[in-house]
């Protein structure tokens, strides 16, 4: 079932009209997924896609992903800027293989191959791993969805209080690691400006220096998402520092006039149908895909790697 499924997706995909991308502001992102489980249980989360199977043969992953990161990192080369985001499930989730990760990439000298490496997380043990991130990460965006506690527990199914998030980010601070706070939108916000106005401020009181927001991908009126991005891009007290709409992801960066960061992304389920080469994905066996869905593997990827081509709409 599985080689029919993959001969309809390559028969599909060679019907695509994918042309290469000449101006763009994206870096292309290596996705390192670590395969272990995940304390919360926000109903939004892309690891609820019935689509993805985390695997979780540990021995397997530390076998392979540094092999994969090296061979992408050398492939891409200079032609384009790299990301390597640390995702999952929940990375901090085990400890011990975060550890053991983070080990390997500083022996690597992962953070000098690439432009940075960040770290998302919903901050269940990231106090134990602090110390490993010196050396290998760069930034850390933490998870946390709503500045009121109430709500962080309703949303993810669990809650850290403000004084842990800023004894959190304050550890980060002192070995030069800048954090942001993340909220992904699901449904619609009455009085959205006046929300987002009061996450800032608690942001900044707990030591975030940005607040990222992000549509969540299986929402069905995205046109919602679009507006308090609008509306916020057109407010005095922002500038737009960056905006663009690809066929992958529609997002803008903003500037506050004192300073404090904010993002806005609405991106596709499925980065790889709309755009080529803009994420790779070293996944749960430890193995490079050239998509979130394993469908793909890099040796059989047709398009020159380093480059970005998106789909002819």
């Amino acid at each position: 079932m599985n080689d029919i499924q993959n001969s309809l997706n390559s028969t599909f995909s060679c019907t695509k009209k994918f042309i290469e991308r000449k101006e763009y502001n994206n870096v292309i992102s290596v996705k390192l997924v670590i395969p272990s489980g995940c304390n919360a249980r926000c109903v939004f989360c892309y690891m609820n896609d019935y689509k993805h199977n985390m695997q979780y043969d540990h021995q397997i992953f530390l076998d392979n992903f540094i092999t994969s990161i090296l061979y992408i990192i050398e492939s891409i080369g200079d032609k384009s800027p790299i990301s390597l985001d640390i995702t999952g499930n929940e990375p901090t989730f085990d400890v011990g293989l975060l550890k053991e990760v983070l080990t390997i990439l500083k022996r690597a000298n992962i953070h000098d191959k690439v432009s940075r490496v960040t770290i998302t997380t919903n901050g269940y043990h990231l106090k134990e791993v602090i110390p490993y991130f010196k050396g290998v990460i760069d930034y850390v965006n933490i998870s946390v969805h709503d500045f009121r506690i109430t709500h962080r527990q309703n949303i993810m199914g669990y809650s850290i209080p403000d004084n842990e998030y800023k004894m959190i980010v304050s550890l980060l601070k002192t070995i030069g690691i800048n954090t942001s706070a993340v909220s992904v939108i699901y449904e619609s916000i009455d009085d959205f400006a006046q929300w987002r106005d009061m996450f800032i401020e608690w942001c900044i009181r707990i030591g975030f220096i940005g607040l990222r927001f992000r549509c969540d991908t299986f929402w069905n009126d995205k046109s919602l998402f679009e507006n308090y991005m609008y509306e916020s891009m057109s407010e005095d007290q922002f500038k737009v520092i960056t905006y663009e709409n690809t066929p992958d992801s529609h997002w803008c960066r903003l500037r506050r006039f004192d300073g404090f960061r904010v993002f806005f992304l609405e991106g596709v389920i499925d980065t790889s149908s709309r755009t080529k080469g803009i994420e790779y994905v070293v996944a749960d066996d430890g193995l490079l895909y050239c998509d979130f869905y394993k469908r793909q593997k890099i040796q059989d990827y047709s398009y020159e790697i380093g480059k970005i081509y998106d789909l002819v709409l």
